[in-house]
């Protein structure tokens, strides 16, 4: 096969897979009449009409109406059912009936698969795509509207604008590999998602009780380098802790909780389960180049609004 030949291929597949992919993309909008309003994207989740989106696209004042679009369906109403604003997450309701939903992919993403950003960019050009690669794993990064960083996103340099945000970033299978969520607005080409792992943990709960119920160790924890063991990764480090009295000291490298280790793949924050609270959980961390064991009980963490 020639190389026009593969090209034309590739090219024909890709808008087949976007064909595929499209009427199960979402463009979200609220008005509170006829001078204030915002947009977003969504994808739909299943076949029970949930639509994920981002939390900050749903986040406004009482009095918003609600409505989606999709393509080859007249605009309906929607409704919230639910929130996380620590991983910038939601889930809304579609009000009619809609046969078909985007998987989430449930196997790692690698750097340089070529990924496909669809959604609503500005809110006035719905069914619009982007193409790029994976050009970044597990990136932390604080926004102003998010209350902490969001933690192991996916970097691409599909192009993505605002209006994107809460639609799918996708694999060459269709598959969901992550929310489009926010980019750097001091670069270029630069834009992130929140990974489709935390979508498959958080959003159940926001669909069976509207909130993400988590533990807390009362610390707060930054990540930068450290050498545990001989090798210097990237972890999770201690910077302070609420109570006078906590087991935690500052600089502690955190190892382990409740016997699961606290790495690039599980973070404390992921650990955190609701299941925790009130329980006596070990807890190991590196102090002082050594490994020191001790137990805590976690606490409710206070709900964010």
């Amino acid at each position: 096969m020639s190389a026009i030949s593969a090209m034309a291929a590739f090219s024909g597949g890709l808008a087949d897979l976007i064909e595929q992919v499209m009427p199960n993309v979402v463009a979200i909008r609220g008005e509170q009449g006829p001078d204030s309003w915002t947009a977003g994207s969504g994808f739909v989740l299943d076949d029970a009409c949930h639509v994920v989106t981002n939390n900050h696209v749903v986040d406004q004042p009482e009095g918003f109406t609600w409505t989606a679009a999709i393509h080859g369906f007249p605009t309906q109403p929607i409704r919230i059912l639910g929130r996380d604003p620590l991983t910038d997450l939601a889930v809304v309701e579609l009000s009619e009936p809609h046969a078909s939903a985007l998987a989430l992919r449930d196997r790692p993403v690698r750097l340089g698969e070529f990924v496909l950003a669809m959604g609503n960019p500005l809110g006035d050009y719905p069914e619009s795509v982007s193409v790029g690669i994976v050009s970044g794993l597990s990136r932390q990064l604080q926004a102003a509207q998010h209350e902490r960083p969001l933690q192991r996103l996916i970097q691409t340099d599909a192009a993505v604008n605002p209006g994107n945000s809460g639609g799918p970033l996708v694999d060459l299978d269709g598959a969901v590999i992550g929310v489009n969520t926010m980019i750097r607005d001091d670069a270029q080409g630069m834009a992130f998602a929140v990974p489709a792992a935390t979508v498959a943990r958080v959003i159940p709960q926001l669909i069976a009780e509207g909130r993400v119920t988590r533990a807390s160790l009362g610390i707060a924890v930054h990540i930068r380098d450290a050498e545990v063991d001989g090798r210097t990764t990237k972890r999770e480090i201690v910077t302070r802790a609420r109570d006078t009295d906590s087991p935690f000291h500052p600089g502690d490298v955190l190892i382990s909780l409740a016997g699961q280790d606290i790495d690039g793949h599980a973070g404390l924050f992921d650990l955190l389960d609701a299941a925790l609270i009130g329980k006596e959980t070990p807890v190991e961390v590196v102090r002082e180049g050594k490994r020191v064991a001790f137990d805590v009980v976690p606490r409710r963490l206070a709900e964010r609004k």
